[in-house]
């Protein structure tokens, strides 16, 4: 699979672009406008080619794109790439707006081509360890779901085009209610509200099937000295699962569990390793082998589609209608 990486900043750079190579994609080009930056990566993995835009390049070179881009410059490569027939990885946000997510979801569903998006949460070690004891059945199906997902910032918008409240959902809000619709995907009705807080920002969204008797929560912000991560789920039985800090699961039985009377504690079920972390646990190097086997012909599941986060979208997009607020400062 030969790939083009777009996207030499920050996060390109020293995350995704690593864990790409890291599970053996192969990287063919790095394009980047800061044409030196390129050069330098290129020559510090041993790449063979390296642009300043995707205008200097024959796109028939190349079968996949990994982007990750600044959130204002996503959507116009990932379009680049669809109309190029590229299968296309876009890190999140793949799209500044609602509007916009619409109109690439479009594109995604016409091209014939595969295009995920980087929702790396969705592959952290634990939250895959979480996914296999709620698909094993053991627990029943759930009922309720909350996540939990505060970091440091932003404390200000990340452009001046971007508004507070849609830069803090860019960077932390698409993966708490990600998270959330992934355990829960039957809500019918989502409602929210901005908390206050003295720095940063806070918001928690709601969403419930009341026929159905389902409910998730999604509370996100910067308002936290460092990243505080939690994830619960209360099964169909009354178990509760705790994934806490995407290092430790735990599980609070129900009161019908057979061995209740003789400990009716917590049981840990899962502890990240004391020497894991990296590309793996954080669930980039993951994520992106699942899109090369993908494109490999392979069956993989829960890469998001573009498709997939129009309800993350517009779960948001109602709290800005709601509270008289914009995606645009």
């Amino acid at each position: 699979m030969r790939t083009l990486f777009v996207g030499c900043g920050d996060h390109g750079s020293k995350t995704l672009l690593p864990a790409a190579l890291s599970v053996g994609i192969s990287v063919t080009a790095l394009v980047d406008s800061n044409y030196d930056v390129a050069c330098r990566l290129a020559g510090l993995w041993s790449i063979p080619g390296a642009y300043a835009s995707v205008d200097e390049i024959d796109p028939g070179m190349f079968d996949a794109v990994v982007i990750a881009l600044p959130i204002a410059a996503q959507s116009a490569i990932a379009t680049w790439a669809l109309s190029n027939h590229l299968h296309t990885f876009v890190e999140k946000p793949p799209a500044s707006d609602l509007s916009g997510l619409r109109a690439l979801a479009e594109q995604a569903r016409c091209s014939g081509v595969i295009c995920r998006v980087g929702m790396n949460f969705r592959w952290a070690e634990g939250v895959l360890t979480l996914l296999a004891k709620v698909d094993s059945g053991r627990f029943g199906q759930v009922s309720y779901a909350r996540v939990v997902h505060i970091a440091r910032k932003p404390v200000e918008p990340f452009t001046d085009e971007l508004s507070f409240e849609a830069s803090l959902f860019h960077a932390q809000g698409i993966h708490a209610i990600d998270l959330a619709t992934l355990f829960m995907p039957d809500i019918v009705t989502v409602s929210g509200q901005m908390l206050a807080v003295q720095r940063g920002r806070l918001c928690i969204l709601a969403g419930e099937n009341s026929q159905a008797g389902h409910r998730f929560e999604a509370t996100f912000g910067s308002c936290a000295a460092g990243f505080y991560h939690q994830l619960d789920i209360v099964t169909s039985t009354g178990d509760i699962l705790q994934l806490r800090n995407l290092s430790e699961l735990v599980h609070l039985p129900n009161g019908g569990d057979v061995d209740v009377d003789e400990y009716p504690g917590a049981r840990v079920l899962w502890r990240r390793s004391p020497i894991g972390g990296g590309y793996a646990t954080a669930g980039y190097a993951p994520e992106l082998a699942a899109f090369r086997d993908l494109v490999g012909g392979r069956s993989t599941s829960r890469l998001a589609t573009i498709a997939d986060l129009l309800p993350v979208y517009e779960a948001f997009d109602d709290l800005l209608i709601t509270r008289g607020l914009k995606w645009t400062a």
